[in-house]
């Protein structure tokens, strides 16, 4: 499966180099290798840990994306008319895809030399079966919505023309590739501005209806497998989420089987310090001769909160792993929270294992 590093902070800005390059496991070295605390214990079994193995031992060589959120287009827009300044306003997503491996890319590697953002999202994809093009690459973009995916989508194809007609008019024309994970973010589109047109893209939201839409979303793939697939046929889908508005994250890591868990999803609200050059802890944990006070560091550092696939570092203090079907949901503030899925528990019940081989 993808792999996935999202950055949120209202005040902190982070380097793109420190956060996607530079630490040891940083997302460009998660292409082929892989660290995951916390997800099996001890006496797990060996069916428990080949089911993890499925979902999270994949190479991810198939593309890379990254959207960061600047100012750049809204200071350009003050002095003009009200309606534009409202519309463009804030935080925008600047966009950066390419099919080359993270660290042969010389154009990503000097774009996160030079960047600096409060709001960041980065993915490695590993593709199921759809093309390897740049279109294909997460993360898609919706006016200054951003959304990303790991998992799958079970027999998309099966239900792909299903799902886009429940696609707005405006959503449906901003989609430009044939992946799951971008139709999953139409629908996610769909219900968060409520059927509107492209300008309500330009829109914020609140958290709770962030996370709303997403859960619609969720539940709309689930009705129209049962409906087209039946159930004594459908397979279990991996669905790990993440939106944001470069305001608000959302994200969910979610999987409809009883006893199988979805790909690894860890947050974390310390470890942005280890992840700045410009504060002296070490993102591996290693201590740094002079520093004797890192609990220092950490206060001066402003409040963030990093979600993702893996940890980028090996202090593993720093990060906790979401429990199956939870949503974390920040807010403007900086201020998270985990909070079930609902229905999560009536979804468990329902699916069932029919045999096949699970994505």
């Amino acid at each position: 499966m993808c792999r996935w590093f999202a950055y949120i902070s209202a005040s902190e800005p982070c380097l793109l180099e420190d956060v996607l390059i530079n630490p040891k496991h940083s997302l460009a070295n998660q292409v082929h290798d892989h660290y995951l605390p916390r997800l099996l214990p001890h006496d797990a079994t060996p069916s428990e840990e080949q089911d993890a193995k499925a979902r999270n031992m994949l190479f991810n060589i198939d593309g890379l994306g990254v959207a960061w959120y600047t100012s750049s287009n809204s200071d350009f827009e003050r002095g003009n008319t009200a309606q534009k300044k409202d519309e463009k306003e804030g935080l925008r997503p600047a966009l950066y895809k390419t099919i080359q491996p993270p660290m042969n890319d010389m154009n990503f590697r000097s774009i996160c030399a030079n960047t600096e953002t409060r709001v960041c999202f980065g993915h490695i994809r590993a593709a199921s079966s759809t093309a390897i093009t740049p279109v294909n690459n997460h993360p898609f973009v919706f006016g200054r919505h951003a959304f990303m995916h790991n998992g799958a989508v079970s027999d998309f194809l099966t239900i792909c023309r299903a799902v886009n007609v429940k696609l707005s008019d405006a959503v449906f024309a901003n989609i430009f590739g044939s992946t799951d994970s971008e139709h999953i973010a139409g629908l996610y589109m769909t219900y968060l501005t409520n059927g509107g047109d492209k300008t309500s893209f330009e829109k914020e939201y609140p958290a709770h209806e962030m996370a709303a839409a997403m859960h619609k979303a969720i539940a709309t793939i689930i009705d129209l497998q049962r409906q087209i697939i039946g159930d004594d046929k459908r397979l279990p889908n991996s669905l790990n989420l993440c939106a944001t508005d470069g305001v608000r994250l959302v994200a969910c890591r979610f999987r409809n089987h009883k006893t199988s868990q979805p790909p690894t999803l860890y947050y974390s609200s310390k470890a942005g310090t280890t992840l700045n050059r410009k504060f002296h802890d070490h993102p591996d944990g290693i201590k740094i001769p002079g520093v004797t006070d890192t609990g220092k560091e950490a206060a001066a550092h402003g409040k963030h909160v990093i979600v993702a696939s893996e940890p980028s570092t090996y202090k593993v203090e720093d990060w906790e792993l979401i429990p199956k079907n939870q949503f974390i949901v920040v807010e403007a503030d900086g201020e998270f929270k985990l909070a079930d899925l609902p229905y999560k528990t009536e979804w468990a019940a329902e699916d069932h294992d029919t045999g096949k081989k699970l994505d």
